[in-house]
């Protein structure tokens, strides 16, 4: 994830560390996939991945669709306060208030889930709900905020959002659990927070990477002929408070954070990704009734 992050950014694409350190990451990643399949100085019941979860239908859709709600969950909860800095001038504290509808639904969200679910049984609509909310609050992030966009439209879109990341967020806690041999659960448990964190890590490196060299090329742009240096664009990215945003003229600074606001509406194709991809899964899983208990992340 690291060689992604600083891809473009640091080192260039084509540059010999970046290709050394992907193809590394791609050695490593394959050489864990068949020591864990085939529990080579290990065994099935010590290895660290549970392989043969990877056989059930239920429990792949179960991890994809977990790994797709903490990416809708956590590009939003570090992008929404990031626009209203670049976008609003809000202080570091102020964006972060900014941020308290979106969190305040989510956990609602996902204590009504917590809630009802477990009591009916039935688990399939409440994905197929979930990933909706996620795909349509994603698509009005990405398609409809700019500079100009009201603080109450933002909310309502953010909330749509976090409906949808909220009502499946620790659905799965209760359902991989019931679909496992009692002594498997601590395996279904952890299959699943290896979904949640993954989501995290892959959604935030990708979104990071977007950020860092689509707003890079729109600062660059804005801000052409006046003898900024790239680290200095760069440093920019880091806060609306730098020295560019300081001593730039109005006129090229309204044009740069626009580039900026551009740049973080870029990540949420992500979201809108996230969505459609839950939503394929949700409507890929059984239509069954388990018997299951109110879980939550390990």
């Amino acid at each position: 994830m690291l060689t992604v992050k600083i891809g473009g950014a640091q080192w260039a694409w084509d540059d010999g560390r970046t290709i050394a350190m992907f193809v590394v990451f791609g050695v490593v990643t394959i050489a864990f996939a068949v020591q864990q399949t085939f529990s080579i100085f290990t065994t099935e019941e010590h290895r660290l991945f549970p392989i043969d979860f990877l056989r059930r239908r239920t429990l792949v859709l179960l991890y994809i669709s977990t790994a797709a709600g903490a990416t809708s969950l956590f590009i939003s909860v570090y992008y929404i306060p990031l626009f209203f800095a670049f976008a609003k001038g809000d202080s570091g504290v102020m964006s972060a208030v900014r941020l308290l509808p979106f969190i305040c639904i989510t956990i609602f969200a996902s204590l009504f889930n917590g809630g009802l679910m477990p009591k009916f049984g039935v688990y399939m609509p409440w994905y197929v709900v979930s990933a909706s909310f996620a795909l349509i609050g994603g698509a009005l992030m990405y398609s409809l905020v700019d500079i100009s966009t009201s603080n109450s439209t933002i909310y309502g879109f953010s909330i749509l959002v976090a409906i949808g990341a909220g009502l499946t967020q620790q659905s799965a806690y209760s359902i991989a659990p019931a679909k496992v041999e009692p002594h498997r659960v601590p395996d279904a448990v952890g299959f699943i927070n290896t979904a949640q964190i993954s989501g995290i890590v892959f959604a935030l490196t990708i979104t990071s990477t977007v950020f860092q060299n689509i707003g890079f090329q729109h600062l660059r742009s804005a801000l052409a002929g006046l003898g900024f240096t790239p680290e200095e664009l760069r440093a920019a990215l880091a806060g609306a408070k730098s020295t560019v945003f300081i001593t730039a003229p109005d006129s090229a600074k309204l044009a740069a954070i626009e580039g900026i606001i551009k740049a973080i509406n870029d990540g949420y194709i992500l979201v809108i990704t996230a969505g459609a991809v839950s939503l394929v899964c949700a409507l890929l899983m059984k239509r069954e009734k388990l018997f299951m208990e109110a879980g939550a992340s390990g």
